[in-house]
């Protein structure tokens, strides 16, 4: 039986609320309506997370209703969890719940050498929750450790482009002909369904790196049977971030990471892994290519992310191809990574392409045309976020040979800065209108002091929104205050605090003693 347990409470929790907003218009009018719409943010964001005797949230624990039924129809027990411990933990800590606690470890990383402060096990809740209090003064949350996908397919419909000098038409509109830089000397990590190292675009440039598709780590040491593409959608991101003919960045090194298997999927902890590996022991510039992705804002990619950008690599998403709110999406909603939407060839926002405040900035998605399997000569043409992403890569390959030791949070203020802006048609609400441009990366032109000028805009764009944001909210809180004392709903004792109001409504989310 499940020991962490959110006892159906969803729906329930949603009614409970709205019956309540019902009940304080209807007695107070729209002031004390403030004031539930408050508390409802409060309670249905918990419900996302059950929290154990130990103190350590499981975050996304609703994920694990997921697990496939058993042949007589009951729910299977769920087994595969990340744990994350805190920051400062050492390698030690991590072997040492290993080696006594009472699940088995899969993976782990090596915070020593500046990697993620993870442990992948798996074990049934009751052996979980024993871990937990074994290491409760170590562990920060546990999240299921759930599946990552390559995003969903989109048709690429045949479109000629009478005027097209290069392989694809999406390096002539990012300027790459006009660019002098190439990203030698710049590593750029693909992670992704591996790379067919063979192909004749990569010129030897391509490295089997790494394998997880094992579940394990498997390091390949440039062996080409290793990390292998039997897919494609790895090839193909590769050539348009770093093919010769195909690329942005023509002399770049690039690296097959292998997280998603044949079939186009893999474990969440097989990219935590690879970041993991990246940031302790990657070759330096380095980018992390990520176009992949899955539902829910997972906490441990967002970690695991921010781990590796804090190593000084730069990480670069595709926002997903849902035609949603890209803040709904893992990797996409992580901030310290910058996530990519698509355009299409006359400059409108792709209709499938993920949208919102989470994105960055645009590149050519659509119909873009770059290395496949097959032979080593293979091309195909595709569609999506996946396609924009390795654009993105290539730039701030461009960058990061220009300028090697900047920063990841420089590479993106780089991009922002060489961005062309207004030229993006039927945007949503509050997506970026800047479109990604290769033109002006040159050595000893394009400089900090440009970048720092460049991102002004956008910095003044998103301070714009944080202060709308705040207004808004402390009339809300004005609101909610005076209505609180005005007026006090039946059942809810007059001035209790929405901390108060949420706690005491949390106590179904408590472990089962």
């Amino acid at each position: 039986a499940a020991v962490f347990s959110l006892s159906n409470s969803t729906h329930r929790r949603r009614g409970v609320v709205a019956m309540l907003g019902v009940r304080v218009v209807s007695r107070c009018g729209l002031v004390a309506w403030v004031r539930a719409s408050c508390l409802l943010v409060l309670l249905v964001r918990k419900v996302h997370m059950a929290i154990t005797p130990a103190g350590v949230p499981i975050f996304n624990y609703y994920l694990t209703q997921a697990a496939p039924a058993l042949a007589d129809g009951t729910a299977a027990n769920w087994t595969k969890w990340l744990v994350f411990l805190k920051p400062g933990i050492q390698n030690g800590e991590l072997q040492n719940l290993c080696d006594h606690g009472p699940c088995s470890c899969s993976l782990k990383g090596d915070p020593s050498n500046g990697g993620v402060p993870f442990l992948e096990v798996r074990c049934v809740e009751q052996e979980l929750d024993a871990l937990l209090q074994q290491g409760e003064n170590h562990i920060d949350f546990v999240e299921p450790n759930v599946k990552t996908v390559l995003l969903p397919a989109v048709p690429a419909p045949r479109v000629e482009f009478s005027t097209q000098n290069s392989a694809s038409w999406g390096l002539d509109r990012i300027g790459v002909p006009q660019a002098v830089l190439t990203g030698r000397g710049v590593h750029i990590y693909v992670l992704d369904t591996g790379i067919l190292a063979t192909h004749a675009d990569f010129d030897d440039r391509a490295v089997p790196t790494l394998d997880m598709s094992s579940g394990r780590v498997v390091e390949c040491r440039g062996d080409r049977r290793c990390a292998v593409d039997r897919l494609g959608h790895g090839t193909h991101v590769a050539g348009t971030a770093g093919g010769r003919e195909y690329g942005v960045a023509k002399q770049a090194i690039v690296h097959a990471v292998k997280v998603l298997t044949d079939e186009g999927s893999g474990d969440m902890s097989w990219s935590l892994a690879a970041l993991d590996w990246i940031a302790a022991r990657g070759q330096r510039p380095a980018i992390a290519s990520m176009s992949l992705g899955g539902a829910a804002k997972m906490t441990s990619m967002r970690k695991a992310i921010d781990v590796a950008v804090s190593a000084g690599v730069t990480v670069v998403v595709a926002a997903g191809n849902q035609e949603d709110n890209a803040c709904d999406y893992t990797p996409a909603f992580v901030r310290s990574a910058i996530t990519v939407g698509a355009i299409d060839h006359e400059d409108k926002r792709a209709y499938y392409s993920n949208y919102g405040r989470c994105l960055d900035l645009f590149a050519p998605g659509s119909s873009i045309t770059s290395t496949w399997i097959g032979t080593n000569t293979a091309a195909r043409r595709l569609s999506g976020t996946s396609m924009a992403c390795p654009h993105i890569t290539g730039g701030a390959a461009l960058i990061l040979e220009a300028h090697p030791s900047w920063s990841p949070e420089e590479v993106r203020a780089g991009l922002l800065s060489e961005a062309e802006r207004g030229v993006i048609r039927l945007l949503r609400w509050r997506d970026p209108n800047l479109l990604v441009s290769v033109r002006s990366i040159i050595s000893g032109i394009f400089s900090k002091a440009q970048s720092a000028r460049g991102a002004a805009p956008h910095a003044d764009l998103v301070t714009e929104q944080v202060v709308a944001a705040c207004a808004c909210g402390v009339l809300g809180l004005a609101l909610g205050y005076f209505a609180a004392r005005w007026c006090s709903p039946p059942g809810l004792a007059r001035g209790a605090s929405s901390r108060e109001l949420a706690h005491g409504s949390d106590q179904h989310l408590q472990v089962q003693e």
